[in-house]
């Protein structure tokens, strides 16, 4: 493994020691924007997309992870999700191509690695029903039932099983339809751990013999929800990696939102690949970045199931203190990462804070 730092300008380590080293970066919603084209044509999102697929090659990845569903809306034709306003500025409103399939076609061009990422439970970050387009499937579900509001936004509820099924429908949409590296879901869980929002529920889980604490029931219906993503892809096409990317503070993922990561970890049968968001300096009070690396993988993990660190580079693009104010964090990160055996490779969030830290791979 190379075990050099660079500064701004130049370039992220060479880690491709072995083939199998997961090299990636997380493209969100915004930077595949074509709002100020009112959506563009095909040929327009084609050049956007091969500038961005053609700066990963250039700075060594070889993963992309795409978001394609970020609210409840999608970035392809679907029977299930409207189009999202993040395209178009407007949701619901469609476009005349397909950008999930020229997306794959420039990810084949360049040999990138395609993961379709969607956002399992996050509707909308507003709270008024009204402001989803009119075939939004929100509007059909029961209100303070299938669906909620909390935290600042409307939600699908976790306990709802009809509310699961639609999203797991959305999944099998697009792994039947296209021909994706893996399907990626990222941290929204439960948004907040207010007993109201899945009340009636859980009072008709106890009517009905259950045994459960609220907390032990949330983390079954997560577990439910996953192991249901994983099943339903595998069922389809068994070759598909279902990866998931939970926060990096291993006790908020069950004290906050539910996510059972040490089962998902050690088990097969809810992911192939897990990423926690290790979005910590060297220097964090906390959650130091290599103390909290060593915490991952001290956990009990299936030999079948990839551990990848998840880097936060863009904070190297708005330094939050002194640590941060050197891009050298970014590469340093990168080579702890490399040279630990537990460890199979990284993901950088975001593609745009790469671009604005200037990085070019070392040939």
């Amino acid at each position: 493994m190379c075990s050099c730092t660079v500064s701004k300008g130049e370039s992220i380590p060479d880690t491709t020691a072995k083939d199998t080293t997961v090299k990636a970066v997380w493209i969100f919603y915004r930077e595949l924007s074509m709002v100020n084209e009112q959506g563009g044509t095909a040929q327009s999102f084609e050049t956007k997309i091969n500038k961005i697929f053609s700066d990963c090659k250039s700075m060594g990845l070889n993963t992309v992870f795409v978001q394609v569903r970020p609210f409840s809306d999608s970035f392809y034709p679907s029977d299930i999700f409207p189009w999202s306003e993040y395209l178009t500025g407007e949701q619901g409103k469609s476009v005349k191509y397909d950008p999930l399939k020229i997306m794959l076609n420039c990810a084949d061009k360049y040999d990138l690695s395609f993961h379709a990422w969607i956002n399992p439970f996050r509707i909308s970050f507003k709270t008024d029903f009204s402001e989803l387009s009119a075939e939004h499937p929100a509007l059909n579900f029961e209100k303070n039932k299938d669906v909620f509001t909390s935290d600042g936004g409307i939600y699908f509820n976790p306990a709802s099983i009809k509310a699961q099924r639609i999203i797991l429908d959305g999944i099998k949409e697009i792994v039947r339809n296209y021909n994706v590296d893996g399907i990626h879901i990222d941290d929204y869980f439960y948004p907040t751990t207010d007993e109201v929002i899945d009340e009636e529920q859980y009072n008709k889980y106890k009517k009905n013999g259950g045994l459960l604490s609220l907390y032990s029931w949330r983390l079954q219906n997560i577990n439910a929800f996953v192991s249901g993503m994983y099943q339903s892809v595998k069922m389809i096409n068994p070759n598909v990696i279902v990866s998931v990317s939970p926060a990096g503070n291993i006790n908020n993922n069950y004290e906050t939102q539910y996510a059972d990561v040490e089962l998902w970890c050690s088990q097969k049968g809810y992911c192939d690949m897990i990423i926690p968001q290790l979005y910590f300096g060297f220097n964090h009070e906390t959650l130091p970045f290599i103390s909290t690396l060593h915490q991952w993988s001290e956990l009990n993990i299936n030999s079948d199931i990839k551990l990848i660190c998840g880097i936060g580079a863009y904070k190297a693009v708005s330094p939050e203190n002194d640590e941060w104010k050197s891009t050298d964090i970014i590469n340093k990160q990168i080579d702890v990462v490399s040279a630990s055996e537990h460890y199979d490779g990284y993901c950088l969030f975001s593609y745009s804070s790469l671009t604005k830290l200037e990085y070019k791979h070392i040939q």
